[in-house]
């Protein structure tokens, strides 16, 4: 028997015997012996789906049943011998690991990372925003997107986007095609660019580890180079406390090797009131650079403010916060740049940020510094000590603590 042609595709493996027009695709296959099989046969129009079925490889009884079964299509193809083959192969392809590299160093190589959208995102890199409950962390996500697909470079957000189109796919665990079109639309009307602009959008049920196959070749028929995840918890699913959920969300994020935004809800520790993405620590351990997103909103006002604290960076420095101002309208949402200090996100700001802000009225003693910005004199005397020593800050004579000429 002529051994069949493998061709490897994302995700799946086409075997092709030309002498009998058979094709069998093997996909969604794993190092512990179980693939998805379909046969495919040749006749005059195309080809005729035979049989599809997912087995286990190594199960001997189950794979002469199979043979069995298909003889009954075509008596004269040697199914043993093929499925043989194809079992052998798939068994190889599943359980392949990347070979060793020798990594030698570089004068070329440098510290400064590489972002697909400074300062937020890093290139091939998993990226995570978490907040309460209407943090509008999902609006910014579609936000991102936009910029990033435009790509507009010259926006006033503070955005620094690549040069060319970045393609993005959003998964969305939470809501459906029509809601989700509602507010694209009002983002798009917000930014004033009369051209339209589509965003790949798929309504996911089943977990992020569970779907790799399926996405990698979303990815490739739609050349995304940006995933967006909305949200954490439904693409993870089980329990989100337990190592396990976030370890194989990660692996999922690894095998499809782009990009990534995911979106996740936060919990506050007990001990320290430290929020963080709710669930393992390894959901933030394992994620390149994390993003906490607070929103400032009256009732029945129609403006917003956003901050983004970076509380995570493996790759660069901790960048400043960030701010925004989301107005809304009934069919457009505008987004502009904001400044934190004038508003109730103005403690997101680093200490150093807050005092100034406050100096700008005047001197004033530690003791009342502390009492404005709610911090203990300590801390706050610590931090004006390290100012003064960045001429940040002077002492005067009267005790008191004024901004550097």
């Amino acid at each position: 028997m002529k051994e069949p042609l493998a061709t490897p595709g994302i995700g799946f493996i086409d075997y092709t015997c030309s002498e009998w027009g058979l094709r069998i695709r093997a996909e969604r296959y794993d190092d512990d012996g179980y693939a998805e099989l379909s046969f495919f046969l040749k006749n005059k129009t195309g080809e005729n789906l035979l049989h599809t079925t997912r087995v286990n490889l190594l199960a001997t009884p189950t794979m002469n049943s199979l043979a069995k079964r298909m003889e009954k299509n075509s008596t004269d193809i040697p199914w043993t011998d093929i499925l043989t083959y194809v079992t052998g192969k798939t068994l190889e392809a599943a359980r392949q690991t990347e070979p060793v590299k020798d990594i030698w160093p570089s004068e070329d190589d440098s510290l400064t990372p590489s972002y697909l959208l400074e300062p937020i995102l890093y290139s091939n890199h998993p990226t995570v925003i978490f907040g309460d409950y209407g943090s509008l962390k999902s609006l910014f996500a579609l936000v991102i997107g936009y910029v990033a697909q435009l790509p507009y470079s010259d926006n006033k957000l503070g955005l620094i986007t690549a040069k060319e189109s970045t393609p993005c796919l959003y998964l969305d665990y939470e809501d459906d095609p029509s809601s989700f079109q509602k507010r694209w639309s009002a983002i798009s009307r917000g930014f004033g660019i009369e051209a339209p602009m589509p965003i790949p959008y798929k309504r996911m049920t089943n977990t992020l580890a569970d779907s790799v196959e399926s996405l990698q070749q979303n990815i490739a028929e739609k050349k995304t180079k940006l995933l967006i995840i909305d949200s954490l918890g439904p693409a993870a699913r089980g329990n989100l406390n337990e190592p396990e959920p976030a370890i194989r969300y990660h692996e999922a994020l690894r095998k499809l090797g782009i990009t990534s935004l995911t979106l996740a809800h936060n919990s506050k520790d007990p001990f320290t009131r430290k929020r963080t993405i709710f669930g393992s620590v390894f959901f933030t351990n394992l994620a390149r650079s994390v993003w906490e997103c607070k929103a400032e909103q009256e009732i029945g006002e129609d403006e917003a403010i956003i901050s983004l604290r970076h509380t995570k960076a493996n790759l660069s420095r901790l960048h400043p916060p960030l701010g925004f101002r989301f107005t809304f309208t009934d069919n457009t949402i505008k987004i502009a740049k904001a400044d934190l200090k004038d508003t109730g996100l103005s403690g997101e700001l680093p200490l150093s940020w807050q005092i100034k802000n406050l100096l700008r009225t005047g001197s004033l003693p530690v003791n009342e510094i502390a009492e404005q910005l709610n911090s203990k004199e300590d801390t706050i005397g610590r931090t004006l000590r390290r100012m003064r020593k960045n001429e940040q800050v002077i002492k005067l004579e009267d005790d008191t603590w004024g901004l550097a000429v």
